[in-house]
């Protein structure tokens, strides 16, 4: 009877998946938002099409893991060293700056701490996309954008790995000891990039398998698997959540694999086809929804975060005209920027299993997730058009 469950709600669950990506086609928007809100029809509609069972939990949690290993290995490591030491430092101190002012208006509007996060969330998911749509991913605000964002990505998860530990140990000494133990995760992923660095540049040969484009093996797939659930296995153990460890596996592939062809492609085949798709509609379908009870408290509370983030993007984001970027197109920059959504829905599902979110919370933050994938990219593409037709 389970095992005809798990199969019933894998099927349910993947004929949103194959729907999701053609509506968001014709109503252009992410495809991410259409399954988010495709499990919420689906949790509400009361006719139990999606049981929540051992299997699927499963494999939503390795959705995740996925999805969070595709956003590290979506890091240009080349880009960076490209950009040179005047800008990396520019854009280190606005996304740093990001973060904090995310933390400080959270803090004036006495919302709990971890919204500060949510505040301050970088990703370069949705950036990416719009730049490309745009045309603008080679020009200079295109750059520094991914260059902020790609920054902003790795403060955000380590801002996420703080909270984390705060949350379940406190200050004091038993935090130090917890914070020692963490550091392993991080020693570990440098003496791995050390290594794996170091047997690329002797034995380039014997690492071209990894990335050819029709091995019948896919041992470069493999390779990411391995790298993904040993670094996550890994950050569960020292008492990081394992998210942690996969951002951490997917953004060492991309440093020590900088070349990776059709790799990139087949990695993402496999998340975006198969896994990723059952963590977004699973979100929807365990939606809380006696969070829209009451529609004015969470509109208002939504609007409130929302004009949050952007501010707390817009203001360190001024930094960049130091690099000659017009005014209009940093404000343009600071929608594209406001508009994290994978990683905002990744910080509410892990806020509501820490126990650090409640449901109104982890509700508001999902659907800010949503509001902002599909109402910023707009508002950057209105001030991006004026700031070319001005220029």
């Amino acid at each position: 009877m389970t095992e005809s469950r798990d199969a019933a709600s894998l099927v349910v669950m993947y004929v949103g998946a194959f729907v999701s990506p053609l509506l968001a086609a014709r109503l252009r928007l992410p495809a991410a938002v259409i399954e988010i809100l495709l499990g919420l029809l689906v949790g509400i509609s009361g006719l139990q099409l999606v049981h929540t069972t051992p299997f699927t939990s499963f494999l939503s949690h390795l959705g995740i893991t996925f999805l969070m290993f595709l956003v590290g290995a979506e890091i240009d490591f080349n880009h960076i060293r490209r950009e040179g030491l005047r800008s990396v430092l520019i854009a280190s101190v606005a996304a740093a700056g990001i973060l904090l002012t995310g933390v400080a208006l959270a803090r004036l509007m006495r919302f709990p701490p971890y919204l500060g996060l949510v505040l301050g969330a970088m990703s370069c998911g949705i950036l990416l996309v719009a730049l490309v749509e745009t045309g603008q991913q080679k020009s200079r605000l295109g750059q520094l954008l991914l260059l902020v964002g790609s920054i902003g990505e790795f403060l955000t998860l380590f801002g996420l790995a703080g909270f984390n530990l705060m949350h379940r140990f406190g200050a004091g000494w038993h935090l130090v000891l917890e914070v020692g133990r963490a550091l392993v995760l991080f020693i570990v992923a440098y003496l791995l990039l050390s290594l794996l660095r170091l047997l690329v540049w002797w034995a380039p040969h014997h690492f071209e398998r990894l990335v050819h484009a029709d091995d019948p093996s896919e041992i470069g797939v493999r390779a990411g698997f391995v790298l993904m659930l040993s670094l996550s296995t890994l950050a569960s153990l020292v008492g990081l959540e394992s998210i942690l460890g996969s951002f951490l596996a997917g953004a060492l592939f991309a440093f020590v694999f900088r070349q990776r062809g059709a790799l990139d492609a087949k990695l993402s085949a496999i998340g975006q086809g198969f896994f990723i798709p059952l963590f977004f509609i699973s979100v929807g379908v365990t939606f809380d929804v006696h969070v829209l009870a009451n529609p004015v408290s969470i509109i208002r509370m939504v609007a409130l975060l929302a004009g949050a983030s952007l501010l707390s993007k817009a203001l360190p984001l001024l930094l960049i005209r130091l690099l000659g970027v017009p005014l209009r197109q940093v404000f343009a920059g600071a929608f594209l920027l406001s508009s994290p959504l994978t990683l905002l829905v990744a910080i509410a599902a892990l806020g509501r299993d820490l126990g650090i979110l409640d449901a109104a919370g982890s509700g508001a933050v999902i659907l800010l997730a949503i509001v902002s994938g599909v109402i910023f990219p707009v508002g950057y593409k209105q001030l991006l058009g004026k700031s070319i037709g001005a220029s």
